[in-house]
């Protein structure tokens, strides 16, 4: 029995560096970014386990430093693959590079994989032990083995009942079937499809697929600050397990809110992902597209669409002011009578005659001087004649 460990076979279409952000045609496709007004995965630790931490600008401290089970390596990722794995799921919305399904969502990084991209069974026990350990709400493996191991099953049944979901990549060999531990039945088996509505031809096929999820040509994070485009059911993996920490965080928020949170089990999670899932190629759950892909904006908007504000309270008109009452005419005091004129004081009156005679006086003698003699023409005519 082979009980190596490797990444699903990935291919690099493109390594460049970016100038301001991207939202991957996944993140559009779904309306992800409008799930953001609701929740960005805040209060969420997923588990990665992978080719190690990544140092990268774009996702800064939402990664956080987990353990190292790959002997004479560093912690640091120096493949490029678990980079790009957690940028799909939590690079930040900084308005640069690209942005994550949640990009407030923490990381813990575990190595468990080479840089050449191999590990082991029992590399991959311990990272699960160390899952178990520090108790993360999801657990994230873009790997596989073609081969199934009653050591790794046993600790992934333990994380189930821990009500720890864990989400594997279904595998790149198409026809080949689905690889362990995506193959369990308490794990949660992603296939990749494209952003033309098909399921990619290397994504693996099998009755254990459950969802589909963007993984042709995605856009993420990668070594050295840069970014590159890679294909694999890698990619579709992170994207999902973005998708429920989404999820996950809305539910914590409303228990906080109504003290209610009905996603807290494995089943919960799936019964919440089904409830919201457009089924895709064949009626019901096929081995392509397992149940379909998630409607990522109905499952986060669609219990609990987001609040519409308060309208405005129409301005109420002033009231009118009451009018007043006419003054009445107030009644005109009846006119007092007016008082008799007091008698003048005697010295006043004896002044006021002697002003009296005196005037009468100078008027007499004014008339006696202006007083012309009578001439009578007649007379005179008459002794002009005599003469």
């Amino acid at each position: 029995m082979n009980e190596e460990t490797y990444l699903p076979k990935i291919e690099v279409n493109e390594q460049l560096n970016s100038l301001s952000q991207v939202v991957d045609w996944g993140l559009l496709q779904s309306n992800v970014p409008e799930t953001w007004k609701i929740t960005q995965g805040e209060g969420i630790t997923v588990l990665v386990i992978d080719t190690g931490f990544p140092d990268h600008i774009d996702i800064g401290d939402n990664a956080i430093r987990g353990k190292n089970f790959i002997p004479n390596e560093p912690l640091e990722d120096e493949n490029g693959h678990q980079s790009h794995c957690v940028g799909i799921i939590c690079a930040k919305n900084n308005g640069v590079g690209m942005v994550g399904v949640a990009p407030k969502t923490k990381v813990i990084c575990v190595k468990a994989l080479s840089k050449a991209g191999g590990g082991s069974y029992k590399g991959l026990g311990d990272a699960l032990d160390y899952a178990i350990e520090i108790k993360p709400d999801i657990v994230s493996m873009s790997l596989g083995g073609s081969s199934p191991s009653s050591f790794l099953h046993n600790k992934i049944k333990k994380l189930y009942e821990m009500n720890i979901p864990v989400v594997c990549a279904a595998g790149n060999t198409g026809e080949g079937g689905v690889n362990w531990p995506a193959a369990f039945d308490e794990t949660i088996a992603v296939a990749a499809h494209d952003k033309f509505g098909n399921v990619a031809n290397f994504s693996s096929r099998g009755e254990k697929v459950e969802w589909a999820a963007p993984g042709v040509s995605i856009y993420s994070t990668f070594l050295n600050n840069s970014y590159a485009s890679l294909n694999g059911t890698s990619m579709a993996c992170p994207f999902l397990v973005g998708v429920i920490a989404l999820m996950l965080s809305k539910h914590k928020k409303q228990e906080k809110t109504e003290n209610k949170n009905d996603c807290k089990t494995v089943a919960q999670i799936r019964e919440h992902l089904l409830k919201y899932t457009k089924d895709k190629g064949e009626i019901g759950k096929d081995n392509n597209w397992g149940y379909g892909i998630i409607d990522v904006e109905k499952l986060i908007k669609g219990e609990h669409p987001e609040p519409k504000p308060e309208p405005k309270p129409e301005p109420k008109p002033e009231p009118k002011p009451e009018p007043k009452p006419e003054p009445k005419p107030e009644p005109k005091p009846e006119p007092k009578p007016e008082p008799e004129p007091k008698a003048p004081k005697k010295k006043s009156s004896v002044i006021l005659i002697g002003f009296a005679i005196i005037a009468a006086i100078i008027a007499a003698i004014t008339a006696y001087n202006s007083k012309e003699p009578e001439f009578d023409f007649d007379k005179k005519y008459e002794n002009e004649i005599k003469k």
